[in-house]
């Protein structure tokens, strides 16, 4: 029942309680009216028997009176003397009490008179009687016969005229008692009736307050309900909310409020707590204070409270008093400036990552050229045109590193990852680090047993350790102690969710210390972008921590930073655990620069580096054959064209991707090999950071002996890419791809392709399900689990409504299903973690 209805029924009630009263006070006035008749009926009666009682009374006084004249006359005895006179002195006043009760009655006053004309002639009587009745007289009896005779007729009179007014008081005493009688019976009867209508409205009455009492009930167990759903929606609000009245007492508050003031619980109690006592737990005002009109309607301010970005809402309440709204933007703020900083790291990645490719193709022109400037004779014959070369390359060399760190750090570097142990690159580069750092730096490293495996390039290790230990020494310019260590880490969801950029699950820690001059906070935030260096000019590049940044980030690991102004700084790398086994040692870097004689098909489109890569694989022996792009290198092998090997840059202008072309190279010449080129791989055959599994690949600027070594090494090893190259098999079927991020769904597309298996993608699962209803082909369906509108998990249920016996693959990078092997339930699914690579799709796919 609402509040109008209840304000409705209680003025009904009190509408209802005006004629009640009115009737109870008719009722009350009867009554007492009737109690006022019943009184003086009562009284008429008992005065009724007073008259009569005064009669009697005086009858007997009389009577007694002259029984006493009598026994003195017959014994002379003086007491019946002493009883005459004492009961003739009393009729006088026997008399006038019958006059004084009797004086409304003119009937009793006659006879009040006669009575006492009579008492008077008896009394003269008796008199008489005793004054000649002495001892020594004796009455003849004749005498005395007459007087007893009139005596006996003058007391007969007394008594009938007595009996008379008795016989009248009886006759009154039946009329009032008759009156009396009627009037108890009427009081009875108004007394009954009026009892069953006072009986009546209290009946009324009472349902009436029933029925709104049970309306009231009703109504505040609805409100008791409405203030639990209240403070229940409150209490679920992350942000919080507190009521106050003008003049500060607390009446109403959440859970979220005391939590974000850090207040005790059983301090902030509404209809108790006033907001004096907040401030005096040291709160600051600005937040407890009242809103500011001047500010608007709704007075906002931003403050920061015991390390929390605090986001304060203050509104006025038309009725009185305040609200105060908190909202924690910590996470949001914290959030907005990683976004931010991952935009600018996105933009410098991009424009560092374009720069390094143009840049590598003039390298690679430039260092082309030395080495076969080199291996001139005027270079052999003249020292000092020999020295210049040597320095010219020198700068090749210094420039190719500085090209590696941009790509690094925009993450664009073709990673080749393996399984390998942190802890025996620590022992190995043990030796280097002491005699690059000096004397004066002391090199401790420490190793955890049980240390597990990791999936990283372990040259891109060795650079990044090298290039933190050097700015380690930079900071420690008196000295100092440099510590390596090494362990096992578990990043748990607590901490990923305070980092966006890391997933929750094992890693291998490495943790480089220095106990040099430390960095600031401004310095830790601008840390990792790259030429940013606070050494002076000419003793560094900035591209140290930019580097292992990048390579981490593209590794799928975490990078951190801990560190304080004068006492020293930290850097934390965490690389993901792999359970394969450690990988062997690549010394294919070792061998002996050799030629050969195979034929090799060049394919560039910068004409500069495409004459100098043929004239080095022509001083190599080989036999050679080039194209300035894809197009014009499969219109040579069409027309007959033979090669042994491809050689081919990744990021070449044309309709025709890089992956296409070469996939229909080898579909012209079988058992074609193919070895990629690039000074910026994009994501052609690096995908997550990791190259694929069949591709080969040299990275812009390279020397004469690199690529020799290269060229043997592919020659030598037997190429993976064969199989895939072939047709796919016909027992191969189709895959759906469901993936809402383009390039994550192309890449997994091109990965498919080259597995053998044909594909279909779709961006969302309402895209899925139509294709799965259209084309009944379809035998894997590979989809991610954060899809936009349905979820992936939704996608599942109803695809194998669809189709009971279509094989799933989950990928998901966020969830921790893809990371345990799933649900029990989902024991018929198979998990794959991003990022995966060629071998791990392959796996799941079952090939």
């Amino acid at each position: 029942m609402g509040l109008a209805n209840i304000l409705t029924a209680n003025r009904l009630v009190l509408l209802a309680a005006v004629p009640v009263f009115l009737v109870l006070a008719v009722v009350a006035y009867i009554t007492i009216q009737f109690a006022a008749n019943e009184r003086d009926a009562q009284a008429w009666v008992r005065h009724t028997y007073q008259v009569m009682e005064a009669e009697r009374r005086l009858q007997d006084d009389l009577e007694t009176a002259e029984t006493g004249e009598r026994g003195y006359l017959i014994d002379h005895d003086p007491a019946f003397l002493d009883i005459y006179k004492s009961y003739r002195a009393r009729l006088p006043a026997d008399l006038k009490a019958f006059r004084d009760l009797t004086s409304d009655n003119s009937g009793q006053q006659a006879r009040a008179a006669r009575l006492e004309k009579l008492m008077g002639q008896r009394l003269q009587g008796l008199d008489t009687a005793i004054r000649v009745a002495r001892p020594q007289l004796v009455a003849p009896p004749p005498v005395v016969g007459q007087a007893l005779e009139r005596g006996r007729q003058e007391m007969d009179q007394l008594r009938d005229e007595v009996g008379a007014g008795l016989g009248e008081e009886q006759r009154l005493l039946a009329v009032r008692d008759a009156t009396r009688a009627e009037q108890e019976r009427l009081e009875i009867a108004f007394a009954l009736g009026a009892g069953i209508l006072t009986l009546g409205i209290l009946l009324i009455a009472a349902a009436m307050l029933v029925r709104n009492n049970v309306s009231l009930g009703v109504a505040e167990r609805a409100r008791a309900n409405e203030a639990a759903v209240l403070q229940a929606t409150l209490d679920t609000v992350r942000d919080g909310i507190a009521y106050f009245t003008s003049d500060g007492l607390l009446c109403a508050v959440n859970a979220g409020f005391s939590r974000l003031l850090g207040l005790p619980e059983s301090l902030a109690q509404p209809g108790h707590t006033r907001l004096s006592q907040l401030l005096a737990e040291g709160r600051p005002e600005q937040i407890l204070s009242p809103p500011d009109s001047a500010r608007g309607p709704v007075d906002v301010r931003h403050v920061v409270w015991a390390g929390r970005e605090l986001d304060i809402y203050k509104a006025a309440v038309a009725t009185g008093g305040f609200l105060i709204g908190i909202a924690d933007v910590t996470t949001r703020m914290r959030a907005e400036s990683m976004a931010r900083q991952a935009q600018k790291m996105e933009a410098i990645g991009h424009l560092t990552g374009g720069v390094a490719h143009d840049f590598n193709n003039l390298l690679q022109v430039i260092s082309a050229n030395l080495d076969l400037a080199v291996a001139l004779d005027e270079a052999k014959t003249s020292v000092r045109l020999g020295q210049r070369l040597q320095n010219a390359m020198g700068a090749v060399a210094r420039g190719s590193r500085l090209t590696g760190q941009l790509l690094a750090f925009a993450r664009r570097q073709a990673l080749d990852p393996r399984s390998v142990d942190l802890g025996r690159i620590i022992r190995d580069m043990g030796e280097l680090l002491r005699r690059t750092l000096g004397e004066q730096i002391q090199v401790e490293t420490v190793i955890a047993g049980g240390l597990w495996n990791t999936l990283a390039d372990p040259t891109q290790v060795e650079n990044a350790i090298l290039n933190l230990a050097i700015n380690a020494r930079d900071a420690m310019q008196g000295g100092g102690k440099l510590t390596l260590e090494v362990g096992n880490a578990f990043l748990d969801d607590a901490y990923a969710a305070q980092h966006a950029d890391v997933n929750p699950g094992q890693y291998v820690m490495l943790a480089i210390s220095d106990t040099g001059t430390g960095m600031t906070p401004e310095v830790m935030s601008r840390a990792f972008e790259p030429f940013f260096t606070t050494k002076p000019e000419g003793k560094g590049t900035g591209l140290g921590l930019a580097q292992a940044y990048g390579f981490v980030k593209q590794s799928g690991g975490h990078i951190k930073i801990y560190s304080e102004a004068g006492e020293g700084t930290t850097v934390k790398f965490y690389l993901p655990r792999t359970r394969r086994v450690q990988d062997a040692d690549d010394v294919s870097a070792s061998a002996p620069a050799e030629g050969g004689n195979e034929r090799v098909l060049v394919v560039e489109d910068d004409e500069g580096a495409r004459a100098a890569v043929v004239d080095m694989l022509t001083d190599l022996g080989y036999r050679v054959q080039r194209a300035e792009n894809a197009q014009a290198a499969l219109s040579l092998l069409e027309s007959g064209g033979e090669a042994d090997l491809l050689f081919t840059d990744v990021v070449m202008p044309g309709p025709i991707s890089t992956r296409d072309f070469t996939k229909k190279a080898c579909e012209i010449l079988p058992g074609l090999l193919v070895l990629y080129t690039s000074g910026y791989t994009q994501n052609a055959i690096v995908h997550n950071g990791k190259l694929d599994e069949d591709a080969f690949l040299l990275s812009k600027p390279y020397r004469k002996d690199e690529l020799a070594r290269k060229l043997r090494s592919v020659f030598t090893r037997p190429a993976p890419q064969v199989a895939a190259r072939s047709p796919a098999p016909a027992r191969r079927g189709k895959v759906l791809v469901v993936e809402d991020v383009l390039l994550i769904r192309m890449a997994t597309m091109d990965m498919i392709e080259q597995i053998g298996f044909s594909g279909l993608e779709a961006g969302d699962a309402t895209e899925a399900l139509a294709l799965l209803q259209q084309d009944p082909q379809i035998e894997i369906l590979l989809t991610d689990l954060g899809l936009p509108g349905m979820s992936g998990r939704q996608l599942v249920a109803e695809a194998r409504q669809l189709k009971p016996g279509l094989k799933v693959i989950v990928a998901s990078g966020y969830s921790t299903e893809a990371r345990t092997g799933g649900r029990p339930e989902d024991k018929d699914i198979v998990h794959l973690v991003k990022p995966f690579d060629l071998a791990q799709l392959r796996k799941a796919l079952g090939v």
